[in-house]
C-alpha cells in the first residue's frame, strides 16, 4: 500500500500576493493569476451566430451555447473580484499581523467582511475556502485571518489565533528539560494579559500538534 503514496508534499501556489510600498506605507494585494490564459469568446462561433448563411437552428445553438460561454467568463471574473475584494478587506483590518507577526491577528469574523463588502456571508466563506495568501512573512491560508477571540486584562479584542502563536512562543522558550504543564502555559498567558482556562490550552495544544509536557522532555 506505502508504494500508492505519494512521499513529495505538493508546493502550495499563493492565489494572491500582499507586498509592502515603503512610499505610501501601505500594503498592495493583487490575484497571482498572470500566468493563467484568459478566457475568451471564439470569434469564429461568434461569427456563425451572425451568418445569416446558416440555418436558423445552427444560429440559435450558437448563439445559446456563446451566451452559456459568456455567462461562465463573467462568473469567473466576478469570482475574481469578490475574492481580491475580501483580501483587500483583510489586508485593512489586519494591518497588525503584517508589522507584528501572528500575534497582532485580530479579531475578524466573516459576518463583518460580509457587511462591509455588501454581500452574504457565504459568499465570503466560499471565496475563501481553499485560498493562500503570499505575504512578507510567508504564505497562510486565508481562512486563518478570520478568526474570533476575546478580551485581555486591558479590555483589548485578542483572536484566538494571536493566543496560539503566544502559546508556541512560550512552549519555544520552555526549559526543555522540565517542560510547561497546560497549568502552567496558562499561567504564563496569563502574564501576557490573556486568560485562558487549562481545557482551552490543552485544545490549543492538540491543534499546534505540541505535544504533552511529559513527551516534550528531554534528558
Amino acid at each position: 500500500g506505502r508504494q500508492l503514496i505519494n512521499e513529495t508534499p505538493a508546493a502550495i501556489v499563493p492565489d494572491a500576493i500582499v507586498e509592502y510600498d515603503d512610499d505610501k506605507d501601505i500594503y498592495i494585494a493583487y490575484l497571482a493569476d498572470g500566468r493563467m490564459p484568459s478566457l475568451r469568446i471564439n470569434q469564429e462561433y461568434a461569427r456563425m451566430a451572425a451568418d445569416k448563411a446558416l440555418p436558423k437552428q445552427d444560429r440559435e445553438f450558437v448563439r445559446t451555447n456563446l451566451g452559456n460561454a459568456q455567462w461562465l467568463i463573467d462568473a469567473l471574473n466576478q469570482r475574481r473580484q469578490t475574492l481580491l475584494r475580501v483580501i483587500n478587506v483583510v489586508v485593512t483590518a489586519q494591518r497588525d499581523f503584517f508589522d507584528q507577526g501572528p500575534q497582532a491577528v485580530r479579531p475578524l469574523p466573516m459576518t463583518q467582511v460580509a457587511d462591509q463588502l455588501g454581500v452574504h456571508v457565504a459568499t465570503v466563506s466560499r471565496a475563501v475556502a481553499g485560498k493562500y495568501l503570499q505575504t512578507p512573512r510567508g504564505v497562510f491560508p486565508l481562512r486563518q485571518f478570520f478568526t474570533g477571540g476575546t478580551q485581555n486584562e486591558s479590555g483589548e479584542d485578542v483572536s484566538w489565533e494571536s493566543i496560539k502563536a503566544a502559546m508556541r512562543e512560550v512552549v519555544d522558550a520552555e526549559d526543555k528539560s522540565s517542560p510547561l504543564s497546560d497549568d502552567a502555559i496558562a499561567d504564563a498567558l496569563k502574564a501576557k494579559g490573556v486568560e485562558i482556562a487549562r481545557r482551552t490550552v490543552a485544545k490549543y495544544r492538540a491543534q499546534l500538534d505540541i505535544p504533552p509536557a511529559r513527551m516534550r522532555k528531554q534528558f
